[in-house]
C-alpha cells in the first residue's frame, strides 16, 4: 500500500500520546519493527505512513487507532485536568510483587489508565474491590498507587501481610503500635503485622465504574 503523506497533526498526536505514556522512541520501534528515524519523521510530519503502520503504532502505545485520529483532530486539547501520564492497571496479587511485574512489562502490554497524577517509574493502578474503604473509595474505583513514597500516619496504603495478596487500608499510629483501618466502620481495625510489606501509597482516584 502506498504510504499516506503524514499530516503534522497525526504525527504530533503520535508524539503526544507516546510522551504521555512515558515511552521513548526506542521502546516503541522495538514493538513496531521500524527504525527510530522513520518514527521520528512520521511524528514530525516528514514521512508518510500506511494504515498497517498506524495499527502497529496504536498497539505499541496501548491505544485504539481511533484515539490517534481523535487526538489529532482535537490538537491534544482536552477539557478538565491535564493528563500527566498513564500507568499499568495490575491485579491485587501482582501488587504484592509490584517491582518485578512493572519492570518486566513491555510497551503496549496490558491495560493502562490515564491519570492526572505526575507518575514516576513504578507508579501503578488498582481497581478497588469490596466496600471496606467506602465511601471515599467505592467498589470499582480505580486508584493510582505510588510505591516509591514512604507512608505516613493517615496515609492510604496498599500493603501485603501473611505473604498473600495486597490489601487497601488507612495506616494509623497509636504510640509505638501501627494499625490498618478500613473506612467502613462495619469492618474491624487490624494491627500491623511484623511481616507486613508496604506496596505503595494511594495518591489519587481517577474514575468510578
Amino acid at each position: 500500500m502506498k504510504p499516506t503523506k503524514a499530516p503534522l497533526e497525526v504525527g504530533s498526536a503520535l508524539r503526544r500520546i507516546r510522551q504521555r505514556k512515558n515511552l521513548t522512541l526506542e521502546q516503541v520501534v522495538d514493538v513496531v519493527g521500524c527504525s527510530k528515524g522513520s518514527l521520528s519523521k512520521v511524528e514530525n510530519g516528514k514521512q508518510g505512513y500506511t494504515g498497517d503502520f498506524i495499527s502497529k503504532i496504536a498497539n505499541a502505545l496501548g491505544v485504539a487507532e481511533i484515539d490517534i485520529y481523535t487526538e489529532a483532530a482535537h490538537g491534544g486539547v482536552e477539557e478538565g485536568p491535564e493528563i500527566q501520564g498513564t500507568v499499568p492497571l495490575i491485579s491485587w496479587i501482582q501488587a504484592g510483587n509490584w517491582q518485578d511485574i512493572i519492570d518486566n512489562l513491555h510497551p503496549g502490554e496490558g491495560e493502562r489508565v490515564s491519570t492526572t497524577y505526575k507518575v514516576r517509574k513504578h507508579s501503578y493502578a488498582l481497581r478497588v474491590r469490596g466496600d471496606s474503604m467506602e465511601p471515599k473509595f467505592p467498589d470499582g474505583a480505580i486508584v493510582i498507587v505510588e510505591p516509591e513514597e514512604n507512608p505516613e500516619p493517615g496515609s492510604f496504603v496498599i500493603i501485603r501481610q501473611n505473604g498473600g495478596e495486597a490489601t487497601f487500608k488507612q495506616l494509623m499510629v497509636d504510640g509505638d503500635v501501627k494499625y490498618l483501618k478500613p473506612l467502613n466502620s462495619r469492618y474491624p481495625i487490624m494491627e500491623l503485622r511484623a511481616d507486613a510489606v508496604f506496596c505503595g501509597v494511594v495518591k489519587r482516584v481517577e474514575m468510578d465504574v
